[in-house]
């Protein structure tokens, strides 16, 4: 039989997958950004519970917000948020065709990568003190 160059997808495992993409920032931008999406689905309803005891009362506002974990908690919530909003925007710029180049597609994304982790080292400190 004759080597016939197949064109059929592989299936890579996991840890070959990430190994390939932990090179690209743009690539770690949005797998990043899909992850930062589903903590914030995920703590929609603690935010909205925690919420509404912190309204119910001054009693319950210090409830809440007397709590490390709570507070901890809001931080994930804020940092999640301002991660998602600074990816999506770059998602938007790319989308309208800018940084369509992979070399100008990187640097969007390290300079995202940075105003990102200011966003979120000022939430830290806004929320923990």
């Amino acid at each position: 039989m004759p080597a016939v160059k197949s064109n059929r997808p592989i299936n890579l495992p996991l840890s070959q997958v990430i190994a390939v993409n932990s090179k690209s920032p743009i690539a770690m931008a949005s797998i990043l950004h899909r992850v930062s999406g589903i903590v914030l689905f995920l703590l929609v309803p603690i935010m909205l519970f925690a919420l509404q005891t912190s309204l119910s009362s001054p009693e319950g506002f210090a409830s809440v917000f007397d709590h490390v974990l709570v507070r901890f908690i809001a931080w994930v919530f804020v940092a999640a948020t301002a991660y998602h909003f600074v990816m999506g925007c770059k998602h938007l710029l790319a989308d309208l065709g800018m940084n369509e180049e992979f070399k100008s597609g990187k640097m969007a994304a390290i300079v995202s990568f940075v105003i990102a982790a200011v966003l979120i080292v000022a939430s830290f400190v806004w929320v923990m003190f």
